[in-house]
């Protein structure tokens, strides 16, 4: 499992759709709003950072786990004592811990760029969010990868999933506001959640902050299960 976990996290550092949507794309955005000196709120600036996720961890690992579908790799997995949970553990666990050292590198320089002012404990509290959302949005690929038949339906699939995922969250509007559907959807929604625990953090809501983590692991139970299921239902 460790080596799976080790190559894993040596070809994704090797990628360069990480280096674009994750790194070059998000910092672009940030500097440019600080530059033309953009009036943003903060589900705003933290929303760059679930839309990074989303693109690296969802996105790229949807077309990657595709790929491999069509090349065969996981029916040769299924005659291998490895067990397939491991397998989804270890590549989700690479790819978390990539994507979670890139949102904290973004939300310190957020904190800089934009005089946030968050303590050192807030920045830290950050950390099991973008942990556990990343993981989610690459659960999340693994499931979307067995739907479509080509590049071109995963690439429509994808955004069908990121549309109501960003629009029915706090990211760009107060969803006080919004069409009572659109607040019910906003509850089934993880990037709805990880916002809520981003914004717990900067107005210091400890309590609201421990529920945000708690349905989010709940969540991401959810979507593990889900990513092996398709497997196995595709294999067969």
């Amino acid at each position: 499992m460790s080596s799976i976990i080790r190559i894993s996290f040596k070809k994704s550092i090797k990628d360069t759709y990480l280096l674009f949507w994750s790194i070059f794309l998000p910092l672009a955005v940030l500097i440019g709003l600080s530059y033309f000196d953009i009036n943003v709120s903060n589900s705003g600036l933290f929303g760059i950072l679930t839309i990074s996720s989303f693109f690296y961890c969802c996105t790229t690992n949807s077309f990657s786990v595709f790929s491999q579908r069509k090349r065969g790799v996981f029916e040769l997995l299924t005659i291998t004592p490895f067990p397939l949970w491991k397998y989804l553990c270890s590549i989700t666990l690479s790819q978390t811990i990539i994507a979670c050292t890139v949102s904290s590198i973004l939300v310190i320089i957020e904190n800089t760029l934009f005089h946030i002012r968050m303590s050192l404990n807030q920045m830290i509290l950050f950390i099991p969010l973008f942990f556990i959302g990343s993981a989610i949005f690459t659960l999340l690929g693994f499931c979307l990868s067995s739907i479509p038949k080509n590049e071109g339906q995963l690439s429509i699939t994808s955004n069908l999933v990121l549309i109501p995922i960003l629009l029915c969250s706090n990211i760009f509007f107060d969803l006080k506001s919004a069409p009572k559907l659109v607040q019910w959807i906003s509850w089934i929604n993880p990037g709805e959640w990880l916002q809520k625990g981003y914004l717990t953090v900067i107005d210091i809501r400890f309590t609201d902050y421990i529920v945000s983590i708690m349905i989010l692991m709940v969540f991401l139970s959810i979507f593990l299960m889900i990513a092996r299921k398709s497997f196995q239902t595709r294999e067969k």
